[in-house]
Protein backbone atom coordinates (compact mmCIF):
# COMPACT_ATOMS: atom_id res chain seq x y z
CA UNK A 1 0.00 0.00 0.00
CA UNK A 2 2.13 3.21 -1.31
CA UNK A 3 -1.09 5.72 -1.20
CA UNK A 4 -2.57 6.83 2.33
CA UNK A 5 -5.64 5.63 3.77
CA UNK A 6 -8.51 7.43 3.47
CA UNK A 7 -9.98 8.58 6.53
CA UNK A 8 -12.88 6.40 6.41
CA UNK A 9 -11.14 3.16 6.20
CA UNK A 10 -8.90 4.28 9.26
CA UNK A 11 -12.27 5.11 11.10
CA UNK A 12 -13.37 1.48 10.33
CA UNK A 13 -10.41 0.29 11.67
CA UNK A 14 -10.42 1.97 15.11
CA UNK A 15 -14.18 0.51 15.70
CA UNK A 16 -12.35 -2.94 14.50
CA UNK A 17 -14.47 -3.56 11.75
CA UNK A 18 -11.65 -4.23 9.37
CA UNK A 19 -10.71 -8.19 8.98
CA UNK A 20 -8.05 -10.04 7.05
CA UNK A 21 -5.65 -9.29 4.94
CA UNK A 22 -7.02 -6.08 4.85
CA UNK A 23 -6.66 -5.27 8.07
CA UNK A 24 -2.50 -6.64 7.44
CA UNK A 25 -1.84 -4.46 5.03
CA UNK A 26 -3.25 -1.65 6.70
CA UNK A 27 -1.01 -1.78 9.63
CA UNK A 28 2.07 -2.64 7.56
CA UNK A 29 1.24 1.12 6.06
CA UNK A 30 0.85 2.33 9.59
CA UNK A 31 4.24 1.35 10.97
CA UNK A 32 6.04 3.10 7.99
CA UNK A 33 3.66 6.05 7.73
CA UNK A 34 3.56 8.64 10.34
CA UNK A 35 1.00 10.57 9.16
CA UNK A 36 -1.53 8.33 8.44
CA UNK A 37 -0.49 6.69 12.14
CA UNK A 38 -1.32 10.41 13.96
CA UNK A 39 -4.35 10.25 11.55
CA UNK A 40 -5.81 7.36 12.67
CA UNK A 41 -5.67 8.46 16.78
CA UNK A 42 -7.42 11.19 15.37
CA UNK A 43 -9.76 8.24 14.13
CA UNK A 44 -9.15 6.61 17.85
CA UNK A 45 -10.49 9.88 19.42
CA UNK A 46 -13.93 10.35 17.11
CA UNK A 47 -14.31 6.48 18.19
CA UNK A 48 -14.21 7.28 21.73
CA UNK A 49 -16.32 10.32 22.03
CA UNK A 50 -19.21 7.83 20.15
CA UNK A 51 -18.36 5.15 22.63
CA UNK A 52 -18.67 6.93 25.60
CA UNK A 53 -21.71 8.73 24.76
CA UNK A 54 -23.96 7.20 25.78
CA UNK A 55 -26.38 8.89 29.15
CA UNK A 56 -26.15 7.86 32.22
CA UNK A 57 -29.57 6.55 33.63
CA UNK A 58 -30.87 8.74 36.67
CA UNK A 59 -32.94 6.61 39.29
CA UNK A 60 -36.35 7.82 40.24
CA UNK A 61 -36.91 9.47 43.63
CA UNK A 62 -38.63 6.39 44.70
CA UNK A 63 -35.14 4.57 45.09
CA UNK A 64 -33.72 6.52 47.89
CA UNK A 65 -37.57 6.68 49.53
CA UNK A 66 -37.59 2.59 49.52
CA UNK A 67 -34.29 2.04 50.67
CA UNK A 68 -34.85 4.23 53.79
CA UNK A 69 -38.41 2.17 54.18
CA UNK A 70 -36.57 -0.92 54.25
CA UNK A 71 -33.56 0.25 56.83
CA UNK A 72 -36.93 1.75 58.64
CA UNK A 73 -38.85 -1.66 58.99
CA UNK A 74 -35.30 -3.74 59.65
CA UNK A 75 -34.35 -1.57 62.77
CA UNK A 76 -37.99 -1.85 64.13
CA UNK A 77 -37.65 -5.48 63.88
CA UNK A 78 -34.36 -5.36 65.60
CA UNK A 79 -35.33 -3.71 68.26
CA UNK A 80 -35.42 -5.72 71.72
CA UNK A 81 -38.73 -6.26 72.82
CA UNK A 82 -40.14 -5.20 76.79
CA UNK A 83 -39.37 -8.09 79.37
CA UNK A 84 -42.09 -8.61 81.75
CA UNK A 85 -42.20 -6.84 85.25
CA UNK A 86 -40.60 -8.93 87.85
CA UNK A 87 -41.23 -8.49 91.71
CA UNK A 88 -38.46 -6.86 92.93
CA UNK A 89 -35.78 -8.83 94.68
CA UNK A 90 -32.51 -8.46 96.01
CA UNK A 91 -30.83 -9.53 92.32
CA UNK A 92 -32.56 -6.28 90.61
CA UNK A 93 -30.41 -3.97 90.69
CA UNK A 94 -27.27 -6.02 89.20
CA UNK A 95 -29.84 -7.02 86.85
CA UNK A 96 -30.93 -3.59 85.86
CA UNK A 97 -27.24 -2.98 85.20
CA UNK A 98 -26.95 -5.73 82.73
CA UNK A 99 -29.60 -5.12 81.12
CA UNK A 100 -28.85 -1.66 80.62
CA UNK A 101 -24.76 -2.44 79.24
CA UNK A 102 -27.18 -4.72 76.94
CA UNK A 103 -29.57 -2.07 75.45
CA UNK A 104 -26.35 0.41 75.18
CA UNK A 105 -24.66 -2.18 73.58
CA UNK A 106 -27.86 -2.80 71.02
CA UNK A 107 -28.40 1.13 70.34
CA UNK A 108 -24.73 1.65 69.62
CA UNK A 109 -24.78 -1.48 66.55
CA UNK A 110 -27.69 -0.07 65.47
CA UNK A 111 -26.67 3.67 65.74
CA UNK A 112 -23.27 2.68 63.53
CA UNK A 113 -25.93 0.75 61.12
CA UNK A 114 -27.91 3.82 60.54
CA UNK A 115 -24.86 6.11 60.09
CA UNK A 116 -23.15 3.40 57.73
CA UNK A 117 -26.37 3.02 55.59
CA UNK A 118 -26.75 6.94 55.63
CA UNK A 119 -23.04 7.09 54.15
CA UNK A 120 -23.57 4.63 51.75
CA UNK A 121 -26.86 6.75 50.56
CA UNK A 122 -25.17 10.05 50.44
CA UNK A 123 -22.24 8.06 48.38
CA UNK A 124 -24.85 6.71 45.74
CA UNK A 125 -26.03 10.36 45.50
CA UNK A 126 -22.75 11.83 44.88
CA UNK A 127 -21.74 8.73 42.34
CA UNK A 128 -25.12 9.82 40.65
CA UNK A 129 -24.16 13.61 40.42
CA UNK A 130 -21.04 12.48 38.95
CA UNK A 131 -22.53 10.46 36.33
CA UNK A 132 -24.83 13.24 35.46
CA UNK A 133 -22.35 15.66 35.11
CA UNK A 134 -20.28 13.38 33.09
CA UNK A 135 -22.99 12.36 31.23
CA UNK A 136 -23.32 16.20 29.82
CA UNK A 137 -19.99 16.83 29.05
CA UNK A 138 -19.98 13.84 26.62
CA UNK A 139 -23.25 15.30 24.93
CA UNK A 140 -21.65 18.27 24.83
CA UNK A 141 -18.35 16.97 23.03
CA UNK A 142 -20.48 14.72 21.11
CA UNK A 143 -22.78 17.94 19.50
CA UNK A 144 -19.17 20.06 19.05
CA UNK A 145 -17.73 17.10 17.45
CA UNK A 146 -20.50 17.24 15.55
CA UNK A 147 -20.67 20.86 14.64
CA UNK A 148 -17.23 20.87 13.34
CA UNK A 149 -15.67 17.05 12.24
CA UNK A 150 -17.26 17.39 8.87
CA UNK A 151 -15.71 20.98 8.47
CA UNK A 152 -12.89 21.49 5.57
CA UNK A 153 -10.79 23.82 8.15
CA UNK A 154 -11.10 21.64 11.04
CA UNK A 155 -7.96 20.59 12.13
CA UNK A 156 -7.05 16.59 13.51
CA UNK A 157 -4.34 16.91 15.84
CA UNK A 158 -3.04 13.90 17.90
CA UNK A 159 -1.05 14.38 21.18
CA UNK A 160 1.78 12.58 21.72
CA UNK A 161 3.30 11.07 25.11
CA UNK A 162 6.00 12.39 26.29
CA UNK A 163 9.07 10.64 26.70
CA UNK A 164 9.40 11.69 30.87
CA UNK A 165 5.36 11.49 31.30
CA UNK A 166 2.73 9.24 32.26
CA UNK A 167 1.26 7.06 29.84
CA UNK A 168 -1.03 8.54 27.77
CA UNK A 169 -3.17 9.97 24.02
CA UNK A 170 -5.40 12.27 22.90
CA UNK A 171 -7.07 14.00 20.43
CA UNK A 172 -7.80 17.28 19.60
CA UNK A 173 -10.32 18.40 16.92
CA UNK A 174 -10.06 22.25 16.20
CA UNK A 175 -12.23 24.97 14.08
CA UNK A 176 -9.77 28.01 13.79
CA UNK A 177 -13.36 29.76 12.04
CA UNK A 178 -15.75 28.96 14.45
CA UNK A 179 -13.17 28.84 17.60
CA UNK A 180 -14.36 25.45 18.77
CA UNK A 181 -11.70 23.06 20.59
CA UNK A 182 -13.03 19.58 21.36
CA UNK A 183 -10.46 17.43 23.19
CA UNK A 184 -10.72 13.41 24.04
CA UNK A 185 -8.01 11.59 25.65
CA UNK A 186 -6.65 9.02 28.37
CA UNK A 187 -4.40 9.84 31.06
CA UNK A 188 -3.49 7.98 34.49
CA UNK A 189 -5.73 9.90 37.50
CA UNK A 190 -3.55 13.26 38.45
CA UNK A 191 -1.56 13.62 41.79
CA UNK A 192 -4.28 14.37 44.97
CA UNK A 193 -2.00 18.06 44.80
CA UNK A 194 -1.90 18.46 41.27
CA UNK A 195 -4.23 18.72 37.72
CA UNK A 196 -4.11 18.74 34.34
CA UNK A 197 -4.64 21.83 31.49
CA UNK A 198 -4.87 21.66 28.52
CA UNK A 199 -3.72 24.61 26.33
CA UNK A 200 -3.80 26.27 23.16
CA UNK A 201 -0.17 27.81 21.68
CA UNK A 202 -0.89 30.37 19.51
CA UNK A 203 1.04 31.00 16.38
CA UNK A 204 1.93 34.02 18.54
CA UNK A 205 1.18 35.08 21.73
CA UNK A 206 0.63 33.71 25.19
CA UNK A 207 -0.57 29.94 25.34
CA UNK A 208 -4.66 30.00 25.87
CA UNK A 209 -5.73 27.88 29.06
CA UNK A 210 -8.91 25.16 27.37
CA UNK A 211 -9.82 23.49 30.40
CA UNK A 212 -8.31 21.80 33.72
CA UNK A 213 -9.03 18.08 34.50
CA UNK A 214 -8.32 15.33 37.29
CA UNK A 215 -9.00 12.37 34.52
CA UNK A 216 -11.25 10.76 36.98
CA UNK A 217 -12.92 8.54 34.76
CA UNK A 218 -10.83 5.97 31.87
CA UNK A 219 -11.41 9.54 28.96
CA UNK A 220 -11.68 12.26 29.36
CA UNK A 221 -13.56 15.08 27.21
CA UNK A 222 -13.57 18.58 27.16
CA UNK A 223 -14.87 21.47 25.33
CA UNK A 224 -13.92 25.18 24.72
CA UNK A 225 -14.03 28.12 22.70
CA UNK A 226 -11.39 30.59 21.82
CA UNK A 227 -11.23 33.86 19.64
CA UNK A 228 -12.47 33.06 16.04
CA UNK A 229 -9.68 32.92 13.35
CA UNK A 230 -7.00 32.27 15.57
CA UNK A 231 -4.35 29.98 14.41
CA UNK A 232 -2.95 27.51 16.55
CA UNK A 233 0.32 26.27 16.66
CA UNK A 234 -0.30 23.77 18.97
CA UNK A 235 -1.65 21.75 21.85
CA UNK A 236 -0.72 20.67 24.75
CA UNK A 237 -1.69 18.89 28.37
CA UNK A 238 0.87 19.94 31.37
CA UNK A 239 0.60 19.42 34.97
CA UNK A 240 -0.52 22.52 36.96
CA UNK A 241 -1.02 22.61 40.67
CA UNK A 242 -5.16 21.76 41.73
CA UNK A 243 -7.06 24.15 39.94
CA UNK A 244 -4.66 25.38 36.93
CA UNK A 245 -2.49 28.40 36.26
CA UNK A 246 -3.19 31.46 34.29
CA UNK A 247 -0.08 29.85 32.28
CA UNK A 248 1.92 26.70 31.88
CA UNK A 249 4.46 26.00 34.88
CA UNK A 250 4.57 22.40 34.86
CA UNK A 251 5.88 19.75 32.55
CA UNK A 252 4.09 18.76 29.40
CA UNK A 253 2.42 15.48 29.24
CA UNK A 254 1.14 15.13 25.94
CA UNK A 255 2.00 17.30 22.89
CA UNK A 256 0.47 17.71 19.23
CA UNK A 257 1.58 20.55 16.78
CA UNK A 258 -1.47 22.34 15.10
CA UNK A 259 -1.77 24.54 11.41
CA UNK A 260 1.88 24.14 9.92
Amino acid sequence: MDRHINSEDLDFYALGAIEGEEKQELEAHLRACNACTRELEAAQGRVALLAFAAPSATPSPAVKEGLMRRVRQERAQQMPRPVPSVRRSGWWTPALAAAAVIFAVIASWLWARDQAEVRQIHSLEAQLTAARERSIGILTAQQATGEILGEPETLHVALAQQPDGPPGRAGVLYNPRSGAVVYAGQLPKAPADKSYQLWLVPASGAPLSLGVFSAEEQTTFLTARVPAGLAAKAFAVTVEPKGGEPQPTGPKVLVGAGAT
